[in-house]
């Protein structure tokens, strides 16, 4: 896939989009600097100015859209969390699942805005280990904390490091099936396909939500 270019857009816009959608196709290593700014239109010395370095790069490019995929998370425990209180109750462990799934999962099916780009370099961040992310992963999962006391209303006897776990589990769920979007096809012999993410994201919820 060639990387596309909104010749309209900031340099450093660019340069972060371009970026994006190479190390979403390519390893860390095999991405170069010159490969960013000769697509993007700009010089050399403009990632140096922006960024730093190309591993800098690389974690600016994972934060921007991690920041926001969180705030997307959180508006939705929101709108449940006021739904729960005006019914009077606690927010389910379905809604809070929803809420955690339903971002990536749209995402992942978002061609338009090339939101889906950032899904699977997202699944490729997490395997680069020459791009040293795990504190920079801290962006994505420093939000399940404020799920927590959620899970803790519906789960009041579980010690905190089971609700980690299973959200871990939940979350392995989510990215195995971002990762392999297409095995459902070949395991059913072509009977699942995953065309629709609604349907994908509410096959995930029910699942996470029973094993939870």
């Amino acid at each position: 896939m060639t990387a596309k270019l909104n010749a309209r857009s900031e340099p450093k816009t660019r340069i972060l989009d371009i970026a994006e959608r190479l190390f979403s196709e390519n390893s860390f290593a095999s991405v170069s600097i010159r490969n960013v700014t000769s697509l993007a239109h700009v010089n050399l010395s403009a990632v140096n100015y922006y960024f730093g370095s190309k591993k800098d790069l690389f974690h600016e490019v994972y934060i921007r859209r991690a920041t926001e995929m969180n705030h997307e998370r959180l508006l939705l425990l929101n709108d449940f969390s006021s739904l729960a209180e005006k019914e009077g109750r606690n927010v389910t462990v379905k809604e809070l699942v929803y809420a955690l799934i339903t971002p990536p999962i749209l995402w992942l099916y978002d061609k338009e805005q090339g939101l889906s780009v950032y899904i699977k370099f997202l699944a490729r961040a997490y395997l680069e280990k020459a791009s040293d992310m795990s504190h920079v992963l801290k962006e994505e999962v420093d939000v399940f904390d404020i799920f927590i006391p959620y899970f803790n209303k519906i789960y009041p006897d579980l010690e905190q490091n089971d609700l980690y776990w299973r959200i871990h589990f939940t979350m392995g769920a989510m990215h195995h099936t971002i990762n392999h979007i297409d095995r459902i096809g070949l395991l059913s012999n072509g009977k699942c396909k995953a065309e629709n993410w609604e349907k994908t994201r509410d096959r995930i919820v029910a699942f996470c939500s029973k094993g939870f």
